[in-house]
């Protein structure tokens, strides 16, 4: 106990003095930390394993079904009385067989159920697919939004050292009688609202930070270094035309598979259910032994082995209405599946459209934030210039550092904007883009 206690002393002071260092992540290895770890993801293959199981548990119903039986019973009178059947007197009967039946038709119920969980596996697949998309997009997205909220911060600490600057000459200014006190008050309005900026953007870090270590298998608290600037993900036009990405998506997206299967799966279940409207044919072989030991002397014991072979037929010619309404119904219920999956193609083409408008516009806006920065910066320096010759005034400088502040987080706003288009691009024709390339 007193070294396990040693060793957390010992742990926690390296912490502190830096010798432990923290976990450090890129997107590319954060993503691919999350596949590894993630539960739902490990959930979804355990899920599509048990569907392979099932495959051979419905391949067995085309095979001969072999059972072993064996009975002991012991008859005792309770008084010795007169009988008219040797099965009535005090005896212990032994009875052994193998039974092997094999159901030769079913109405293609075998069959069916056969193909039906061939089709779950590929719904299972298309699952386990679907979450891997998912949490690669989801840890991309955080990903983004964490260093977008670090670019907010530099933005916001950048304006507080502005401001700082202004005020300490406008402090300089009132205390010669340059400029009246006004200013000091505006300036401290200024910076009260740059420093609650940098508080915001320290939460929204820690909030982007905690969602990461979830999706990678951390605990909240564990400190993890995520690495990475906005800058430094390609910002290369897509290789795919609008039309390659719509057909790419008809054909790769989990969604839409999953949707497809499930319409083959129901009526995989209408025609298993029309096939009891035809008849069921068993074969059965039986190898028996019986023997039957009497407890009075009189009477000769006797055993006897034999083997039978049965053909079964049977045909259910009225239920009542239950196998029609339930066919109707399978039918119903397969048709709505189909214009689910109609409706859902629909909806694909419109994502793909949409993240590829999103792409064209986000990409044209970084032009612009970045124009618009480098003249904020010179609007900014010029007034910050006539401020100081006292040509300008402080709601001038003020208005001029705001919008230099805002510019700044315009152009790492379209930054990030335009990675998560790329990023829901990528989801939404079905492809896995763990590295953002």
């Amino acid at each position: 106990m007193k070294k396990r206690i040693c060793l957390a002393i010992l742990v926690v002071a390296m912490m502190q003095t830096g010798l432990v260092r923290a976990a450090s992540f890129t997107m590319l290895q954060a993503v691919e930390r999350a596949l590894k770890a993630n539960p739902t993801v490990q959930s979804k293959m355990l899920t599509l394993e048990a569907a392979r199981m099932n495959v051979g548990v419905a391949q067995s119903y085309f095979w001969p079904r072999v059972s072993v039986m064996s009975t002991y019973n012991n008859l005792q009178n309770n008084r010795d009385q007169m009988t008219y059947s040797s099965d009535d007197l005090s005896s212990k009967t032994w009875t052994q067989s193998v039974r092997v039946s094999w159901s030769i038709f079913a109405g293609f119920a075998h069959l069916n159920n056969l193909q039906k969980s061939l089709l779950q596996v590929d719904m299972e697949a298309a699952r386990h697919r679907l979450a891997r998309l998912e949490l690669v997009a989801n840890v991309q997205i955080q990903f983004l939004t964490l260093l977008q909220a670090r670019e907010k911060l530099r933005t916001a600490n950048d304006s507080v050292a502005r401001i700082k600057k202004q005020l300490d000459a406008a402090e300089a200014f009132v205390r010669v009688d340059m400029a009246p006190y006004a200013n000091v008050l505006q300036n401290r309005v200024e910076l009260s609202r740059a420093e609650q900026e940098i508080i915001r953007c320290k939460n929204e870090i820690r909030n982007a930070e905690v969602q990461l270590n979830r999706f990678l298998g951390f605990s909240p608290n564990e400190p993890v270094d995520y690495k990475g600037r906005l800058q430094d993900f390609s910002g290369a036009p897509l290789k795919l035309t609008e039309e390659q990405s719509i057909k790419t998506a008809l054909f790769s997206r989990p969604d839409l598979i999953i949707a497809q299967k499930s319409v083959a799966v129901a009526f995989k279940d209408m025609h298993a259910r029309m096939g009891q409207y035809l008849p069921r044919v068993d074969i059965t072989y039986d190898n028996a032994r019986y023997s039957r030991d009497y407890d009075d002397r009189r009477y000769q014991d006797y055993s006897r082995s034999y083997w039978a072979v049965g053909f079964n037929f049977s045909w259910e010619l009225f239920s009542g209405g239950e196998t029609t309404f339930g066919a109707l119904s399978d039918r119903k219920r397969a048709r709505a599946l189909q214009k689910d999956y109609e409706d859902a193609m629909a909806s694909a083409r419109a994502d793909v459209i949409r993240s590829l408008l999103d792409i064209n516009a986000t990409r044209e806006l970084i032009t612009t934030t970045r124009y618009g920065v480098d003249a904020a910066r010179e609007n900014y320096a010029m007034a910050e210039k006539r401020y100081m010759t006292s040509i300008g005034t402080i709601t001038d400088l003020v208005d001029a550092q705001t919008r230099l502040t805002e510019a700044e987080r315009d152009a790492s706003q379209a930054l990030a904007d335009y990675q998560s288009a790329r990023v829901r691009f990528f989801y939404n024709i079905g492809q896995e883009n763990i590295d953002l390339k």
